[in-house]
Order: C-alpha cells, then structure tokens, then sequence
C-alpha cells in the first residue's frame, strides 16, 4: 500500500470518519473543517472506490483485466429457414 493512502486512511480513522458512510459524506466544507482539505483529492478516490465496490483495489493499486469483448456476427441467414421472426399483428 502507497505510503500516501496508508496515511490518508490512518487520519480519516483518527478524525472519526471509520467507515465506508462517513467517508461517502465528507465534502469540502466537512474536509476543510476537519483539517483534511489538503487530503481531499485522496478522499474523492476513496469515496469512488467505495461506490464502485473496489476498496481493496484503490488500497492495493491493483485492478482487475477486462475480459475482451468480442462482438457476435449476425447475418441474416444464421438464422436458417423458417426461423424468421413473425411480423407483428396489430390485431386488425
């Protein structure tokens, strides 16, 4: 863990905001009145690495590889004889 996060989490813990929805509510006037306005960069990861559920990830500088998406080839004649779709019926 990055010195800076390590440090970071140790003063959020020290200033009372010890958990995920205390950190969520910290803004810039509860930063500034907490003494944590040079800090608030660092907060404004955090609170995106709790909504996005990635706490340990933002802590540990890792992420996840994403799968490659591969796009699926549909021509019309995939779908064989008698397999097109019915047209709709207005009811009239």
């Amino acid at each position: 863990m990055e010195k800076t996060k390590q440090k970071l989490i140790d003063k959020l813990g020290k200033k009372g905001f010890d958990t995920e929805k205390k950190v969520n509510a910290i803004d810039m006037q509860v930063a500034f009145d907490n003494g944590l306005a040079d800090e608030i960069g660092g907060i404004l990861a955090l609170q995106k690495a709790i909504k996005a559920h990635t706490v340990y990830a933002f802590l540990m500088d890792g992420s996840d590889s994403k799968p490659e998406k591969r796009e699926a080839k549909h021509d019309r004649d995939d779908r064989g004889p008698g397999n097109d779709p019915e047209p709709y019926n207005c009811g009239g």
